[in-house]
């Protein structure tokens, strides 16, 4: 196995260094994980994103989400940073997974798992793959079955589902449905970060810049935009935001 792999980014883990933006947790945990697992260089890819998930820790604004319903006409633009190291092993891969779980903010002692009450870490696999080695295919794609078996208890697919959804954009094995971009060729497999909607009914622009502008927090925003993550909302939401 000799498999080239990295991370699909659509919010805070590629511009903030900590695990919240108050910095009260992680320390430098997320520029830490950058520095240590994935090399420098972006790559921009279209993905299937908007902004869904009502944060607490970010003054009850809303932050990004998969949602299958924004994957023809309404796609949105994503980063994927690779992995410094190949991976030679299954091993490699779930390493990658728990590094990636741990800046989230799910890994932890308490919870040493890839799947949380708000968000789980899922698995894309490059469909070609499939076809020039079906065996590593087929055995990747057990393991990690196999490690979300375990979660069956508390894992449901379909709580990431919003409504209007064809499908959710995590199965219960763990995988990501999100289809793959010819931006992604360059890589073997992929993770990312899948997170619960909230609320499930998809929001309206207004609705996401009446949040920002009550609570007078647009960092997450603003930070997305300058990082190139965007949502086919961004300019309907910026023209209701105070101009600075």
């Amino acid at each position: 196995m000799n498999l080239k792999g990295g991370v699909i980014i659509i919010g805070s883990l590629i511009w903030e260094d900590h695990l919240d933006f108050e910095k009260k947790r992680g320390n430098f945990i997320r520029r830490d994980w950058r520095t240590q697992n994935l090399l420098p260089e972006r790559k921009l890819t279209p993905v299937p994103i908007r902004y869904g998930k009502e944060s607490t820790i970010r003054k009850n604004t809303y932050t990004m989400i998969f949602t299958k319903s924004c994957e023809d006409d309404n796609i949105g633009q994503g980063l994927i940073l690779g992995f410094k190291e190949t991976i030679n092993s299954f091993e490699d891969l779930e390493r990658q997974a728990i590094a990636l779980a741990i800046a989230e903010g799910i890994y932890n002692t308490n919870n040493p798992r890839l799947t949380c009450n708000w968000g789980s870490v899922g698995l894309l696999i490059n469909p070609t793959l499939k076809e020039m080695n079906f065996s590593i295919f087929e055995f990747i794609s057990k393991k990690w079955k196999d490690i979300y078996f375990n979660y069956d208890n508390s894992f449901v697919s379909t709580d990431y589902q919003c409504d209007g959804d064809s499908e959710s954009p995590i199965n219960q094995n763990g995988m990501l449905t999100i289809n793959w971009q010819k931006e992604m060729n360059d890589f073997d497999i992929l993770i990312a970060t899948s997170v619960i909607p909230k609320p499930k009914t998809p929001l309206k622009p207004k609705d996401i810049a009446e949040r920002i502008n009550q609570e007078k927090y647009d960092t997450y925003y603003k930070s997305n935009l300058a990082n190139n993550i965007k949502t086919y909302q961004d300019e309907s939401i910026s023209a209701l935001l105070p101009n600075k």
